[in-house]
């Protein structure tokens, strides 16, 4: 089974930041549309199985 830890899109969240918690991290998705890239977040953890989306890192 692949989980979040080895999408290349899964970025964990940094031990100096304020909502750190070990195994916690982000989703970041870049999309595109008529008026130009954007990025879609959302919060994850490292043992989460993973998306459609997921691409191995």
């Amino acid at each position: 089974m692949t989980t979040c830890k080895n999408c290349s899109f899964y970025f964990p969240v940094p031990e100096n930041a304020g909502d750190y918690e070990a195994g916690k991290g982000d989703c970041v998705v870049e999309k595109q549309d008529a008026k130009g890239k954007y990025w879609l977040s959302k919060p994850t953890r490292t043992d989460s199985p993973s998306c459609p989306t997921f691409k191995k890192a």
